[in-house]
């Protein structure tokens, strides 16, 4: 059984005020921040915010639901705030007017968020002004590919090995998560097989926390963690969603870059983990119907998310020789009405000696032209990026 780290457990859980009037609102804010292990999070209305704080104690963050903004006509919400002091206070509500805008800028609030909640942007919020504007955001790094085989697993890997390899602390602050659960194929690929039993998990995914975290990952030599179960059933399961849910959530709290190995079938977490990436790699090969795939694939996540996503296409398994591939880049080009379009080359020796040996492709062969696209895709897309 792997040893808990000691790093990500708390001394003394952290104080939470939430102040809300949506029962919903109330109840997913509160489940999202308890699975985290470190936060104790209190209840009130929305109006009892005009009280403010109580005499006994005062919260590290403050959580103020606002709704459709109708608090903000009280009079006494701007004196309220000045009774909380230096709390952060984290407003979200629906669309504000003009006038209700300037009230919460009076109000000296630290972020606003918008309904419907991102889950990811609240996590992100909360650890953020819980450390002092400190705080590091995440990166979710998600590859998919456009058909069986294109070798969306391999650059998935590679590409978490990639980060994990700057240094021991980058190691410890990268993870990657499996989520094709009919085959675990990123344990397969590196022989390594998650032996604990998910079946009490998943039914009560609120046991899932920081601490059961890290008796659930494996982990690599490098030091960096995976997350990879072979549990067919599960998108099936009435909680296989909730437990999906919890684990991402997790993730994104404890490590600063996390790579996603997404298959490309609907699930109810695919639009989810899509819609939160920061950098999404859509992988094919030159083939119609790996094309047809990739194009379609590609003008989903544009509809979901506009131009506020990265988005890198991958043409695999490339034959650099003058005449027989069918599709030259600027073809591609056309195709995906998208410029820019990375390529790898073909290299079934070395993939499949690597495989053969659960090892990457560039513990094979660094100076092979595979690893040398890799390598410079890698360099461009994850390292210069903004963090």
């Amino acid at each position: 059984m792997n040893a808990i780290d000691t790093r990500v457990l708390p001394t003394k859980r952290k104080q939470v005020a939430l102040f809300s009037s949506d029962p919903n609102f109330k109840r997913d804010v509160t489940t999202r921040l308890d699975a985290l292990a470190i936060y104790d999070v209190k209840v009130s209305d929305a109006a009892e915010f005009l009280k403010g704080p109580p005499v006994d104690s005062r919260p590290g963050i403050i959580i103020l639901d606002l709704g459709n903004g109708e608090l903000l006509g009280n009079p006494g919400i701007v004196e309220a705030r000045t009774a909380w002091s230096s709390v952060p206070l984290i407003a979200i509500s629906d669309e504000l007017t003009s006038e209700q805008t300037r009230v919460l800028v009076r109000m000296n609030a630290s972020d606003w968020l918008h309904k419907p909640l991102d889950p990811k942007e609240l996590l992100n919020a909360v650890t953020f002004h819980d450390t002092g504007n400190q705080g590091t955001k995440s990166r979710i790094v998600t590859f998919i590919a456009a058909s069986g085989g294109a070798g969306a697993t391999t650059l998935a890997i590679s590409a978490a090995e990639h980060l994990a390899s700057k240094s021991a602390e980058r190691a410890a602050s990268t993870c990657l998560v499996d989520l094709d659960f009919q085959s675990a194929n990123c344990g397969a690929y590196l022989n390594q097989f998650n032996q604990f039993d998910l079946a009490g998990i998943i039914g009560q995914p609120d046991r899932l926390d920081v601490e059961l975290m890290d008796v659930i990952k494996l982990e690599r030599p490098s030091g960096l963690t995976l997350y990879s179960f072979e549990r067919p059933q599960l998108p099936f399961e009435p909680h296989g969603s909730d437990f999906v849910f919890r684990l991402l959530d997790l993730v994104a709290y404890r490590f600063d870059d996390i790579v996603i190995d997404l298959p490309n079938i609907e699930t109810p977490w695919h639009d989810s983990v899509l819609r939160t990436s920061d950098e999404i790699f859509i992988v094919f090969e030159l083939n119609v119907a790996s094309l047809r795939q990739g194009k379609r694939l590609y003008k989903k996540i544009r509809e979901l998310r506009g131009n506020k996503v990265s988005i890198t296409l991958v043409a695999n398994k490339h034959k650099r020789k003058w005449f027989g591939n069918h599709f030259s880049r600027s073809e591609l080009e056309k195709i995906f009405k998208a410029p820019n379009i990375k390529s790898l080359a073909l290299d079934n020796a070395l993939l499949a000696d690597a495989l053969n040996r659960a090892i990457l492709p560039s513990e094979v062969d660094k100076r092979a032209r595979f690893n040398k696209d890799l390598k410079a895709m890698f360099k461009e897309r994850l390292d210069n990026a903004q963090r």
